[in-house]
């Protein structure tokens, strides 16, 4: 009777015992890191233990998507939104220790001055990575400040900015001094973009640019840099834009370059001496539409002699729709000496340029190649 006794006491300690609660608070903050940011805080009333747990996370990746229910319309209602907003402010503003990544992904941000306050917070615990995504920025009347400290922080190596962003003063010398990745949204490309900030990053390796384009002004848009080695650029049609643009890209260590154009008119690409990969994308629907042909065509001949040294290269069907018409110019189909992977897509026009092409690439080693059948 004893040894029952003492067993059943035995097994009903086992099991009211908290073994996870016992657990170092290195190893309770990795298995919180698998949760999304709200429901690693909601453990906070699970006990005293686990009440500032949290606060030690090194990411802190808010999403309205996830953290709100969306309405049959699916749409946040503005108490939502601001729920939101004071749930995402008190995080922010009690976390106290080093950040890794700050993401914020919000379809409707009601205080922007708050996205300052954010990002100043997370620039003071050291963040690594900042991410800021507004779905609704392309509506937005007045562009966001962010804090001047995001540009000097020596911290910070990966930025991520989705919404449409100015700095009222520049703060002088280099900026993202650390910063090796960065990715853009431009809103409304024009002649007043911050420019400077692409060519000022002294360690600078990875830039993706999409700019959105609606004025029906020339732009140059010039991307300068010795420490560039990926680049991806692209450029969005809206409302009929004939703005013209003019593309000057300067990166003698670039490796990858990815470029997506409706309409291809001015290229400068000098000095790629270590490319290796170029994929061309562009959309041969436009063309005509609102430039003409004889334009668009001169833009890749010039695009293509700027990628000649790379060994593998992909186009789709807008570059041999445009290099029919570039017949007139001297030259128009450049060799590419060092290429040895090609992959194209081709439709019903074009096909008696592929014999000239290939006698271009002295040292092709295999192909892909793609029959568009929407318009055979």
């Amino acid at each position: 009777m004893d040894t029952e006794s003492h067993s059943s006491e035995r097994n009903s300690t086992s099991l009211e015992e908290d073994r996870i609660s016992c657990l170092p608070d290195e190893i309770l903050c990795h298995i919180l890191s698998f949760l999304p940011t709200k429901n690693a805080v909601a453990t906070c009333v699970l006990s005293s233990k686990w009440r500032l747990v949290w606060a030690l996370l090194p990411n802190l990746c808010f999403d309205d998507r996830l953290c709100l229910m969306y309405e049959n319309t699916r749409a946040l209602t503005e108490d939502a939104s601001t729920r939101f907003e004071d749930f995402v402010n008190r995080v922010i503003l009690c976390d106290s220790g080093k950040i890794n990544k700050f993401s914020l992904r919000c379809s409707r941000l009601i205080n922007f001055s708050r996205l300052k306050s954010w990002v100043s917070c997370a620039v003071m615990c050291n963040v690594v990575e900042i991410e800021l995504n507004l779905d609704n920025y392309k509506h937005i009347k007045e562009a966001i400040e962010l804090p001047e400290s995001i540009y000097t922080s020596r911290a910070l190596e990966v930025v991520k900015l989705n919404l449409k962003f100015f700095i009222k003063t520049p703060p002088p010398g280099n900026f993202f001094p650390n910063v090796k990745t960065l990715q853009v949204a431009l809103n409304n490309l024009d002649n007043n973009f911050p420019e400077w900030l692409f060519s000022n990053c002294p360690v600078l390796e990875y830039l993706s640019i999409k700019g959105y384009l609606y004025v029906g002004d020339l732009v140059t848009l010039n991307i300068s840099s010795l420490t560039l080695k990926r680049l991806t650029l692209e450029l969005v049609d809206c409302a009929g834009s004939d703005t013209e643009l003019e593309v000057v890209i300067r990166a003698p260590n670039l490796e990858y370059l990815y470029i997506n154009d409706y309409l291809p008119i001015s290229y400068m690409v000098d000095e790629l001496h270590s490319l290796t990969k170029a994929v061309i994308d562009i959309d041969c629907e436009y063309i005509g539409e609102f430039q003409s042909i004889d334009a668009v065509a001169q833009g890749v001949v010039q695009l293509l002699r700027g990628v000649n040294n790379t060994k593998f290269l992909s186009w789709a069907k807008g570059i041999l729709y445009a290099l029919v018409f570039a017949r007139q110019i001297e030259d128009f189909f450049p060799t590419f000496p060092f290429l040895t992977r090609f992959a194209l897509v081709v439709d019903d026009s074009g096909w008696h340029l592929l014999p000239l092409i290939f006698s271009r690439m002295p040292n092709l080693e295999s192909f892909v190649f793609e029959v568009d059948e929407v318009r055979m």
